[in-house]
């Protein structure tokens, strides 16, 4: 079956609202990216394409995180003040908070997916059965490949 020009944002996000939903990777998450100072969602996206068999250069990987400086700078500070917040607010309203936190991480996702395109026009999957570690790169450079085997639950 043929692939897409590009990628799709909106399969990127289904793909990551149903993988963080699986038993243990919530936690995986939030580990790498409290514990580690890791993306969340540089490593879904990391995970997607390897689930796809899309192999990325170092230097592109390495392209992606630069481009998500100022988004993570703002998801960190938007964090930072709903959990100093949550003591003040019932639940509807911190509800409300969460909801905006998620869009600006559905946010993130398509810039990242910008970005993704942009360095690699036309994504091929690797040859053969080749198994893409784009994931478990990441988890070195951040020094959390201990988190990997969580971080890729089966």
């Amino acid at each position: 079956m043929p692939r897409p020009a590009a990628l799709s944002a909106e399969d990127f996000w289904q793909f990551s609202l149903s993988y963080y939903a699986r038993a243990g990777i919530k936690q995986a998450c939030l580990t790498l990216q409290n514990t580690y100072q890791g993306n969340v969602n540089l490593a879904l996206l990391l995970h997607w394409l390897d689930t796809l068999h899309i192999e990325l250069a170092d230097q592109q990987i390495h392209a992606l995180t630069a481009s998500l400086v100022v988004s993570d700078k703002q998801l960190q500070q938007y964090r930072t003040m709903r959990q100093q917040l949550k003591p003040q607010l019932d639940q509807a309203g911190y509800q409300q908070l969460l909801s905006f936190e998620l869009e600006l991480e559905k946010n993130q996702q398509h810039a990242l997916l910008k970005q993704l395109n942009l360095l690699l026009p036309v994504p091929t999957p690797a040859a053969g059965t080749v198994t893409s570690n784009n994931l478990a790169r990441y988890c070195q450079q951040l020094g959390a490949s201990s988190q990997l085997s969580h971080l890729q639950a089966k």
